[in-house]
């Protein structure tokens, strides 16, 4: 019985349909990303004449509602020598995810 199914590919497309459907289903890291996360990412990068310095962080402290948080930024060098950091993202007052 297993070889008459396995002939007529019925199992093979099952299995493409049920693993299609799991991939659809899970969302990607680029969806999963929300507002903070994304905020994040631009903080810690420079425009496209400038190179990062340093990326400097801090710690936000622990509330009732979030636990301890890091945020970043960077300090970026034109290339004429300036270095320019930009500003921290401020404490969340609830958590990002």
């Amino acid at each position: 019985m297993l070889t008459r199914m396995l002939k007529g590919g019925r199992l093979f497309a099952a299995g493409a349909i049920l693993l299609i459907g799991a991939g659809l289903a899970c969302p990607t890291t680029a969806d999963a990303k929300g507002k903070w996360a994304k905020r994040q990412a631009r903080l810690v990068s420079c425009s496209a004449h400038k190179s990062v310095l340093r990326i400097d962080s801090k710690v936000c402290p622990a509330t009732k509602r979030r636990s301890t948080l890091t945020v970043r930024r960077a300090c970026c060098v034109a290339p004429s020598g300036r270095v320019n950091c930009k500003p921290f993202a401020p404490c969340p007052p609830r958590s990002p995810s």
